[in-house]
């Protein structure tokens, strides 16, 4: 709704920079041979643009892409917002440390250069100009369209309650935004003609072709309670009938969701409420992160694909890994591989050491656990057990950092809260895992990794590794 805006003034500014870019630099040139070579003048401006045209004249599609790339024109509503005033000082000089990189570069590269420093200064003192120039325009237009109303949109709130009146609030503080309130629909006929907070209550919902009738409105915004959304659908259509935009605020569905997509499905257009939200962009790099790692991994890890499984024959009877079915991401089962550190037979065991259980809730795990075989205890300490999860990393049923996998039992009895930590992908390493791990009870391991989901980044994923690795040397939580 907002940024509408932006489609046309982005560009607009960009075509500005483009130009200014351009004009600048002819105009530096000639400012320049003025001052410091007024002989070449004589020979017309078309000739002199060859004293050193090659080496500076890609310096234009190269700020066109850099305006580009950092997105200079129109960012997040940059002159439809009352900006601060370091921001405009960064989109206006950060074009001439580009200009000075160029050079730098020409000047390292060609030390026969004939570009001096007196061109860089004067070009760059033009360009920023020309961009300040720019800016002062575009926003002397803006102000200018919204004083004859030819880009303020009417906005009719339906509602009285807090949310509608503090969507009113934000609206009429925010007049920079190009919107102004005509007034609220009611659902309660008695509050018809009153005002609140400078607002008034211009009629019910039924009233809405009346006051269509009576008003300028380019758009109806929703703000009503659940137990009203029987009228979405009417509301919907009357706009439609009129030709008037409809707007819904989808808190009137589900409060505190990260972020709402929309889709389509055929002649069906799907809201998508995401209860987490992770990037698509990051969420690929974290996955090639996991390729490239667990690769690597595998391969350096070569002599030890032949040294454990030795070892591991050698001290007790039965095979050298350990395969066991864990549930992944929203519930979907996969096998999970490790080293085998136990005896044959050790979960059938399981029952009789139930009363040695360290750890509440649906997890069993026991400290000096009779099961562990003398290798399996050395592959504990130093977490070479978990060393064949790579492949299951490479194979993407997990990743190297996120919530451990569950057995399937467990998960079962897990409470409605808990079962979040299968909406990511389960990781060989885990807060949990750096946070004292089997020191802490199972709610508070539970609420480490909801802590990891919501607050994911790939920064967060780095720390855990490193702390991992920190964790392994110190042994702090192993069993």
């Amino acid at each position: 709704m907002i940024r509408e805006k932006e489609k046309y003034y982005g560009p607009f500014l960009f075509f500005l920079d483009s130009i200014s870019t351009f004009v600048s630099y002819s105009l530096s040139l000639y400012l320049y041979l003025f001052f410091f070579h007024p002989h070449v003048i004589n020979f017309g401006f078309l000739k002199i643009g060859g004293y050193f045209l090659d080496e500076t004249i890609f310096i234009i599609p190269l700020l066109v892409i850099f305006f580009i790339f950092f997105n200079q024109f129109v960012r997040k509503n940059d002159y439809i917002y009352k900006r601060k005033l370091v921001d405009i000082i960064y989109q206006i000089f950060s074009p001439l440390f580009v200009i000075i990189a160029v050079f730098l570069i020409f000047f390292i590269t060609n030390p026969l250069l004939r570009v001096n420093p007196w061109f860089i200064a004067i070009y760059g003192t033009v360009l920023c100009s020309f961009l300040l120039f720019d800016r002062i325009l575009i926003t002397f237009y803006i102000n200018f369209l919204q004083r004859k109303g030819k880009i303020t949109r009417y906005i009719l709130v339906v509602g009285t309650n807090k949310k509608a009146i503090n969507t009113a609030q934000l609206f009429n503080t925010h007049a920079e935004w190009g919107f102004k309130v005509v007034g609220f629909l009611t659902y309660e006929a008695e509050e018809v003609g009153k005002e609140i907070y400078g607002f008034k209550v211009l009629g019910t919902v039924d009233d809405i072709i009346f006051i269509f009738e009576k008003n300028v409105v380019d758009l109806v915004l929703l703000c009503q309670e659940r137990e009203n959304l029987k009228d979405i659908q009417t509301l919907a259509l009357r706009c439609k009938t009129l030709g008037i935009d409809f707007v819904l605020d989808t808190n009137v569905f589900v409060q505190n969701i990260r972020e709402i997509t929309f889709d389509k499905v055929d002649n069906s257009y799907l809201i998508v409420f995401k209860s987490i939200w992770l990037s698509p962009e990051k969420l690929l790099i974290k996955r090639l992160i996991d390729i490239l790692v667990s690769g690597i991994g595998i391969i350096i890890c070569i002599p030890l694909w032949i040294i454990i499984p030795i070892l591991i024959k050698r001290d007790s009877e039965g095979p050298a890994f350990y395969i066991q079915e864990r549930v992944g991401k929203n519930g979907r089962l996969f096998k999970m591989y490790k080293f085998r550190t136990m005896i044959v037979g050790a979960e059938k065991m399981q029952s009789e050491l139930m009363h040695l259980n360290q750890m509440d809730g649906p997890v069993f795990k026991i400290k000096d656990d009779p099961r562990l075989t003398k290798i399996g205890k050395l592959l504990r300490r130093t977490s070479l057990d978990e060393l064949p999860q790579l492949f299951n990393v490479l194979a993407g049923d997990m990743s190297l950092v996120g919530p451990r996998p569950p057995i399937l039992k467990e998960v079962l009895q897990y409470r409605p809260w808990q079962r979040k930590r299968l909406s990511v992908i389960p990781g060989i390493t885990c807060l949990w895992q750096v946070t004292g791990r089997n020191e802490i009870k199972f709610d508070e391991w539970m609420k480490l990794d909801m802590q990891y989901i919501d607050n994911w980044s790939l920064t967060l994923d780095l720390k855990i590794l490193f702390l991992t690795i920190k964790a392994v040397i110190s042994r702090k939580g192993a069993l």
